[in-house]
């Protein structure tokens, strides 16, 4: 009798102890289903693919975003090569492989680019854009998703609502999704070598490899933050015109400047610039110094080390094609304009404030 009174007590107590412990389990957080917000890079992505003939450069996380750098090489003489913004049908999306109800849609498509130059800077509309393709011409592109929960292990990236079978489609599925402390991360070193093997046996021979680069993470003023955004048509509309004019070459001042090279887009130039025009904004002034800090030292501040960088600013204007061409008729401004050094490119506007920052 006295053995199953204590057999009794004993389950008894084993019960009440599991019961307890559900019930702390479920009140515990669900750390499975919340958002890591700490940065890293997969330099070693690791995926199933259709074709040979596009890869996965490196896989970004961000404090709030996931970004596929996307590379393709082109077999076409003559063909089209297509970018469906978000909110379209053909548009990439991306799927957890573990709950294919559970999908997370396209934010935008940043730096399209066609062998090494920016041709679309930002893709943030439900407007396709179409680029002329010939043979070996290498298109590179970065794919803008949410940062994704911690629950999702495998994911599908996919072009297109229903288009998971489809091999004429630029699809990469059961891509491993890598957490901060993953063994298999990489360096630039593994991504710089994979890219070069991809592109040799490709028969790609105009396009160059990129170079490794010091890993800064730009250092964002969080008083100006939602200031910094950039606009897709802004940026495209400024390339483009600084693009005319060094390909047509103009007078500046009683001086003729031939015809230069074009030059790209950096939304990280234009970052730094946007700083100013936001700062004289609230000051009401005109100076390229804030807070003592020139044109050079706010580059380095957003990771660009470089000695040789101008500045040209204007106040008053209300349209691109007014302030630019203000700059274009003023000769100093209109000079760095046409220098064939210059590289890069960012500019901003704040109200009436303008600002553009030209890099060697």
């Amino acid at each position: 009798m006295r053995t199953h009174l204590i057999y009794i007590l004993s389950l008894l107590i084993t019960i009440f102890s599991f019961e307890i412990a559900s019930a702390q389990d479920l009140n515990a957080p669900n750390d499975a289903n919340e958002v890591s917000n700490k940065p890293y890079v997969d330099y070693k992505p690791i995926y199933k693919k259709w074709q040979s003939n596009y890869i996965l450069d490196k896989i970004d996380y961000t404090k709030d975003r996931t970004i596929f750098h996307f590379r393709y090489v082109s077999h076409y003489e003559q063909g089209t090569a297509t970018y469906y913004g978000p909110g379209t049908q053909l548009a990439w999306f991306l799927k957890n492989d573990a709950n294919q109800s559970e999908v997370f849609k396209l934010i935008e498509i940043k730096n399209i680019a066609r062998n090494g130059k920016v041709e679309i800077p930002l893709l943030n509309t439900s407007n396709p854009v179409q680029l002329i393709t010939h043979d070996g011409d290498v298109f590179t592109c970065e794919v803008h998703f949410p940062r994704l929960p911690n629950h999702v292990k495998v994911t599908d990236f996919i072009e297109g609502i229903g288009a998971e079978l489809k091999t004429n489609h630029f699809n990469c599925l059961n891509v491993e999704m890598k957490t901060f402390d993953s063994q298999d991360l990489g360096s630039q070193q593994d991504m710089i070598a994979n890219i070069t093997d991809f592109q040799e046996k490709e028969g790609v021979t105009n396009n160059p490899i990129p170079e490794i680069i010091k890993e800064e993470k730009p250092i964002i003023d969080e008083r100006i933050e939602e200031e910094q955004k950039i606009d897709g048509v802004f940026a495209q509309r400024f390339l483009e015109l600084t693009n005319e004019l060094r390909t047509k070459g103009c007078h500046c001042g009683g001086s003729y400047f031939p015809p230069v090279p074009e030059v790209s887009w950096s939304d990280t130039v234009a970052y730094a610039t946007k700083e100013l025009v936001v700062n004289l904004w609230k000051s009401k002034g005109m100076t390229t110094d804030i807070g003592g800090k020139n044109t050079v030292e706010r580059l380095a501040d957003v990771g660009i080390e470089t000695e040789r960088a101008y500045e040209n600013m204007s106040y008053s204007f209300t349209e691109i094609e007014q302030a630019f061409r203000g700059w274009k008729l003023t000769p100093p401004q209109c000079k760095r304009l046409m220098d064939a050094r210059v590289k890069r490119i960012g500019a901003a506007r704040k109200e009436k404030y303008w600002s553009m920052i030209l890099i060697y």
